[in-house]
C-alpha cells in the first residue's frame, strides 16, 4: 500500500534526527562506542539523501511491502511421501479463488488435456544439472499449474504420460489423425473412400498403442 502525505513546511530536521536516535536507543540496546565502518557511512549517507529529498519535495510517498517466507527445505521431500499431508493444504477454497474449478480427481482424464499432463511433468520432474535434485517442490508448480487440486494428482499425470494418454484420449487423437488426413486429402482434390478413412484409422491407433481399436 501506498500512503501520500503532504510535506509540512518548516519541518526541523534535527527534529527528526532526535526521534530517530530516540527510536534506535529504544530498539537496540547500546553498545560501547566503535569506529564507523564505511558499510556505516554508505547507510548513513542514503538515509541523508532520503531525508533531503523529502524535506525539498512537495508531497512524498510511503511504500510498504510485506512478503511473506516459508522454509523450502520443508517442501523438497519427494512427492509420494510428501502427497498425504499436503493433500489437506493443497485444496483450493471455492469461495476465496477464482482460479478454483471442479476437478473429478476419479477421472482425470476428462478435465485435463494430455498435453497439459505432460507440461506439468516435466515442470515438475526437471532436475538441477548440478545437484541432480528436482528444481521445483510441490507449492511451485502448484503456483503454475492451478488447476490441479493435489500433489497426487501428478504421479497419476505421470503414468497417463508414460501409456501415452489414456483410451479416450487416443481415441480422440485417433479422431484428430483422420480428420486432418481427410482435410489434407480435400484440399490436394484427391479422392477419399471408407477404405481410406479406415486404414488412416487402424494406422494411428497402432501408433498409440491402442490394440482393441476396431475402425467403424
Amino acid at each position: 500500500p501506498r500512503v501520500a502525505s503532504p510535506v509540512i513546511k518548516m519541518i526541523n530536521p534535527h527534529n527528526i534526527s532526535k526521534v530517530f536516535s530516540d527510536l534506535i536507543l529504544n530498539k537496540f540496546p547500546f553498545n560501547r562506542p566503535s569506529l564507523i565502518n564505511a558499510e556505516e557511512q554508505s547507510i548513513a549517507r542514503n538515509l541523508y539523501k532520503c531525508l533531503n529529498s523529502i524535506l525539498q519535495s512537495n508531497s512524498y510517498i510511503f511504500e510498504n511491502e510485506t512478503t511473506l517466507a516459508h522454509d523450502d527445505d520443508l517442501y523438497d521431500l519427494d512427492l509420494e511421501d510428501t502427497a498425504p499431508e499436503a493433500a489437506a493444504l493443497e485444496h483450493p477454497n471455492e469461495s476465496t479463488d477464482i482460479d478454483y474449478l471442479p476437478i473429478d480427481e476419479h477421472n482425470l482424464e476428462k478435465s485435463f488435456s494430455l498435453d497439459y499432463m505432460k507440461r506439468a511433468v516435466e515442470y515438475f520432474d526437471e532436475k538441477d544439472s548440478l545437484t541432480g535434485q528436482r528444481k521445483r517442490n510441490w507449492c511451485t508448480v502448484k503456483h503454475i499449474f492451478r488447476r490441479i487440486p493435489n500433489s497426487h494428482c501428478i504421479s497419476r499425470f505421470r503414468k497417463y504420460v508414460e501409456n501415452g494418454g489414456t483410451k479416450k484420449q487416443k481415441v480422440d487423437d485417433v479422431d484428430t489423425f483422420v480428420y486432418d488426413q481427410f482435410e489434407n486429402a480435400r484440399h490436394q482434390f484427391l479422392p477419399v473412400h471408407d477404405i481410406d478413412l479406415r486404414r488412416w484409422s487402424l494406422k494411428k491407433a497402432r501408433e498409440l498403442n491402442l490394440h482393441d481399436f476396431e475402425a467403424s
